[in-house]
């Protein structure tokens, strides 16, 4: 019999190289009797089906029809198969290192068998990396409203200080308050483009979709697309200005605006390259409730006002740049090289008769970089005028008539802008801005601004609760005894264990396994294909075959592992797929039903919901699916720890109380430690870690745990809170008193 040699590489099984050599999967045996007796380069025999070493060569058996082929071949690639159940003795790889030795031309049988079953899948993958560059550089947010991938960055980059400003400022009773869709719909997309491109290839498990353009730099605001590209804003500061007209303006002038506030949270802790002057009439128009002065946003109670705020901004630009032009010479001469650039500014505004002229003569010195002038239904004498559809399509008419061909200027419906107000004022810990009506007590609109968490004070604890035990047991340090075969972690890195077994198995098993696997761990009763294939974000026309290999792919390091053969691991049943409940139990699934009765007895004084706790923390060894970064796991990850952050903090409340025992609060306090740990910026479970420490006597514990906090919140640019700050603030009245 005629055979060719090959060389094992890391990932292999002999189960792939049959399939990919010799058409058939099942016919390993093949293999493993003509080389079971085969000494190997290192003095060691494939003795073990299920282990291959990598460097190992072994013969492959050919039929009378197959090609000749080189005498060593190159690893077999990840074929596409059915969904037939495997041979009890499926074989696992070797961990080790792949060797190099590898001929570059494959075998024409083999590469028959890499190919997806039809053609439309084919061109899919064969067509990704050319239009991974050109994928799509608007995103739809609801209904007649359209923003640039651009912005979405920033609404990304603002939504991780909005759950942090939430945690700051929401009570562990109050109903836990929820990002808006369009937010979230526009985050996950710019998250996608955010991620690193890849060339699909024959051997991918799962095909994702292409993902959007990669956004502009980070202090970019762009302002539409024409030719599936994003235009940035600098086309707008032309001499003599810009106007805007026609039923889309507002919306174009809406987007607008909030592009120029979401660069701004991208460029955060640092200031913005591009600011707005508006007037306050026609801010409260286009984006209510944000404050006067608000990032890169400064509103002006008219138009005059805001004249004088950009013409302030030209007579900054040109001192420094004369500064910076005139050298001084001599040892004595000023050090400018850390003079702030002012950047670039633009003046949105809807002049009146009164203040056109000076508008106008504003307008001629707009230089890109420098001043951009934009008036909304006004006719600027001069000026570029745009009539803008209620798609936000724009027609150009003026002197030059100048604009990109084919533009569609970014547009956002009322709706649409104030939810995105409400998450870039919640992501600085502000609510919406109250206007101060006539004959009502005027107040300080700064002061309405402030962070909810100065405006009320910490809840005291509540006297009523029951009586701690004296010796509650501590939380648990050992991994939880398992009592099904497979246990699947999605607390913490997604990790599998088989019964019997401490260390973990499944460990090379690819991303887009574990990420299957924490889906499924989420939706314990099932969930059918067509919702995995848009949480997963996979190409059209492929989720079939996705599906079916992600499948084998656990399949086949479950059963090696546990050396169950007769049932599926996960159950696929019609449409629906979930993990077998028979079979796997999940550290979340503990982890809810342990949380979800520790509280639910506080009227009986026997119920102790100091141990509940403990026991399900013992199960919380991270954020969901830590160190993974999947698109639809940020909403889980923070739901799941604003429950366990807010389990510890109502018995904190209740450890503070002066009739809680020293042993209480040092349980209480290792909670707090375990999570402040996992959760360092949080700043509720820092606060009642310095009480219980200062009540303690423990104030160097107090401080570290100050210091802490403090040094990741500076990691974003924030501030410990005024109740934080005033916890460790020493008391020199107090002192002198005594």
């Amino acid at each position: 019999m005629r055979h060719i040699e090959y060389t094992v590489v890391e990932g292999d099984t002999l189960w792939d190289i049959a399939n990919a050599h010799l058409g058939d999967g099942l016919k390993w045996p093949r293999i493993y009797a003509l080389n079971k007796d085969r000494v190997q380069h290192d003095g060691d025999r494939l003795d073990d089906p299920d282990l291959l070493r990598v460097g190992w060569r072994l013969a492959i058996p050919l039929s009378p029809h197959h090609p000749a082929s080189p005498a060593t071949i190159p690893a077999p690639e990840r074929p596409v198969l059915d969904d037939t159940p495997q041979a009890s003795s499926t074989p696992t790889a070797s961990p080790m290192q792949p060797s190099l030795n590898r001929n570059p031309a494959p075998d024409k049988r083999a590469e028959s068998q890499h190919r997806l079953p039809t053609s439309r899948q084919n061109d899919n993958i064969t067509g990704q990396t050319e239009e991974a560059a050109s994928g799509p550089a608007a995103i739809d947010v609801g209904e007649a409203s359209l923003i640039g991938i651009t912005a979405a960055a920033g609404l990304l980059a603002a939504r991780r200080y909005w759950y942090i400003h939430q945690r700051r400022r929401r009570d562990p009773e109050a109903e836990v308050p929820a990002l808006s869709p369009l937010v979230d719909k526009a985050a996950q997309a710019a998250h996608a483009a955010t991620q690193p491109r890849r060339q699909h290839g024959p051997d991918d498990l799962i095909v994702r979709r292409t993902p959007p353009q990669p956004p502009r730099t980070v202090d970019a605001v762009t302002i539409g697309v024409s030719g599936s590209a994003e235009v940035p804003v600098e086309v707008l500061a032309t001499a003599g200005g810009h106007t805007w007209n026609g039923p889309g303006a507002e919306g174009a002038a809406r987007a607008l605006l909030t592009g120029i506030l979401t660069a701004a949270e991208r460029q955060r802790p640092g200031p913005a390259r591009i600011r707005a002057v508006v007037t306050d009439d026609l801010c409260e128009c286009l984006l209510p409730g944000l404050p006067p002065q608000f990032t890169a946003l400064t509103q002006t109670p008219d138009t005059a006002e805001a004249v004088h705020l950009a013409e302030q901004h030209l007579v900054a630009h040109a001192r420094i740049h004369h500064d910076r032009d005139t050298p001084v010479p001599g040892p004595m001469a000023p050090d400018r090289s850390d003079e702030t650039d002012p950047g670039s500014l633009i003046l949105m505004v809807a002049p009146g008769a009164a203040h056109l002229g000076q508008v106008q003569a504003l307008a001629a010195r707009s230089h890109p970089g420098v001043l951009t002038v934009l008036t909304l239904g006004t006719p600027l004498p001069g000026a570029e005028h745009w009539h803008i559809a209620a798609d936000g399509a724009a027609t150009g008419s003026g002197p030059r008539s100048q604009h990109p061909s084919g533009l569609e200027l970014f547009h956002l419906t009322p709706d649409a802008g104030r939810e995105m107000t409400e998450v870039l004022l919640g992501a600085h810990g502000q609510r919406p801005y109250l206007r101060v009506l006539l004959n009502q007590q005027p107040a300080s609109r700064e002061g309405q601004s402030q962070p909810a968490s100065t405006e009320e004070p910490e809840p005291e604890p509540d006297p009523t609760e029951p009586a701690a035990p004296a010796d509650p047991r501590p939380a648990p340090t050992s991994h939880p005894r398992q009592v099904k075969p497979v246990r699947l972690h999605v607390l913490g890195p997604v990790t599998l264990y088989a019964l019997g077994y401490e260390d973990p198995v499944g460990t090379n098993l690819r991303p887009e396994v574990h990420e299957f696997l924490a889906l499924l761990a989420v939706h314990p009763t099932g969930l059918v294909a067509s919702d995995i294939a848009d949480k997963l974000h996979l190409e059209p026309g492929t989720e079939q075959n996705a599906l079916k290999n992600l499948r084998r792919a656990v399949r086949r390091a479950l059963r090696t592992a546990t050396g169950i053969t007769a049932q599926e691991f996960i159950l696929h049943q019609g449409d629906r797929h979930k993990l077998h409940p028979e079979l796997v139990e999940t550290d979340l699934a503990d982890f809810t039903r342990i949380l979800k009765g520790a509280f639910s007895n506080n009227g009986d004084s026997t119920h102790d919901a100091l141990s509940a706790v403990q026991e399900a923390l013992g199960h919380y060894r991270g954020p969901f699916a830590q160190g993974a970064d999947h698109l639809w796991a940020d909403a889980i990850r923070e739901h799941l720890t604003t429950q366990a952050t807010d389990a510890a903090l109502r018995l904190a409340h209740q450890a503070e109380h002066p009739d809680a025992s020293p042993q209480r609060q040092d349980a209480v306090l290792t909670l707090l430690e375990h999570l402040g740990a996992l959760h360092p910026d949080h700043e509720r479970l820092a606060q009642h870690a310095i009480r219980l420490y200062q009540a303690a006597g423990r104030h160097d514990a107090a401080r570290r745990t100050y210091t802490r906090l403090e040094r990741h919140l500076a990691d974003l640019g924030l501030e410990p809170d005024p109740a934080t700050r005033t916890l460790v603030t020493p008391r020199a009245h107090s002192r002198q008193m005594g």
